[in-house]
This record gives structure tokens, C-alpha cells and sequence, in this order.
């Protein structure tokens, strides 16, 4: 049912635009075309902030961060009873430049454990609650030219941790 729907849905939607756009005689290709330009000039001028993020998130693996952030962690890992096995999730979300790469990691998890522990739905839940925090700084504050990011690390920081807390939590509760 819910293919069928989706299914219809976005060609719906389509031509709701072209009637809505012909409607008020506004010129639909052209549109189209200044937004795609537009959209080219947004991925070139962050083009450097992601070359950038990428350089530094592969001298961060390299120089053993990874190994450092673990190590401060596991004494909190401990405290709140945080499975082993998510250790290979964990630090490494914050620094992913994509949520496809951390389903990869997820993925390992679902291989070792299997795919109905609780380990794993933490895991699943820890993905699904997750964002990219350095490639989404640097994608949102290079766009807009943003160089003082104030406190934007250090609480979206705190909030990860928060949310694989709660993550943790939750899944010991319902599972």
C-alpha cells in the first residue's frame, strides 16, 4: 500500500508545481534552470569546506584520535552499561562525512552479533538518532561564510553524547 502511495505521490506533486507555476504564468523551465545553476554555484563555493573536512577527518584517523576518543570514553561506556561492540560506532559518527558510512559501520554489528539483539537495535537506534556533526558544521557554516562557530561544536558535542545515552537507555527499556 505504501509503494502504491509513494509511487503516485511525487508525480502528483510534479504536476501540481507545472499547473500552479502555467497558473500564475511563470516561466517553468526557466525556473528550473536558474535554480540548478544557483544549486552549482552553492557546491562550488563549499567545495573548499569539504575538502577541508575530508583532509582533517583523515589526520584525525590517522594520528590516532579515534584510539584517544575511545579511551576517554570508556569509563562512560561502562557507567551506562554501552555494549562493546557499539565502540565501533560510537566516537566515529561524529566525524563520518556521510550517514551511508556509518551504516557501514552499523552493518558490522548487525554481522557479529546478529540481527535481533539488543545490541544490535541499539545500535540501529544510536544510526537512526545520529548526525554527521563536522561535515554538517562545515557544510552549513561554509555556505554561509561563517567563521565563528561559537559554541556550535561543543553543544552539538554534548548533544550527540546525550542522544546515545538516551539511545542506550531506551532500548534497555523497551527491548
Amino acid at each position: 500500500m505504501l509503494d502504491y502511495f509513494s509511487n503516485i505521490v511525487i508525480p502528483v506533486i510534479i504536476l501540481f508545481i507545472i499547473i500552479y507555476g502555467k497558473k500564475q504564468k511563470i516561466d517553468i523551465y526557466e525556473s528550473f534552470i536558474n535554480g540548478a545553476i544557483e544549486g552549482l554555484k552553492t557546491a562550488w563555493h563549499i567545495l573548499p569546506y569539504i575538502i577541508g573536512i575530508f583532509l582533517a577527518i583523515g589526520i584525525f584517523k590517522s594520528g590516532r584520535g579515534i584510539e584517544i576518543l575511545e579511551y576517554i570514553f570508556s569509563p562512560m561506556a561502562k557507567l551506562f552499561n554501552i555494549p562493546k561492540e557499539l565502540k565501533d560506532i560510537t566516537p566515529k559518527q561524529t566525524y563520518l562525512i556521510s550517514i551511508k558510512g556509518l551504516k557501514g559501520g552499523h552493518s558490522g554489528i548487525e554481522i557479529r552479533v546478529g540481527i535481533d539483539s539488543l545490541t544490535e537495535q541499539m545500535g540501529a537506534t544510536i544510526v537512526g538518532a545520529s548526525e554527521t556533526i563536522f561535515y554538517t558544521m562545515a557544510i552549513y557554516y561554509g555556505s554561509l561564510k561563517i567563521k565563528d562557530t561559537g559554541y556550535t561544536l561543543f553543544c552539538s558535542l554534548l548533544c550527540h553524547i546525550a542522544g546515545v545515552l538516551a539511545s542506550v537507555y531506551i532500548c534497555y527499556l523497551i527491548l
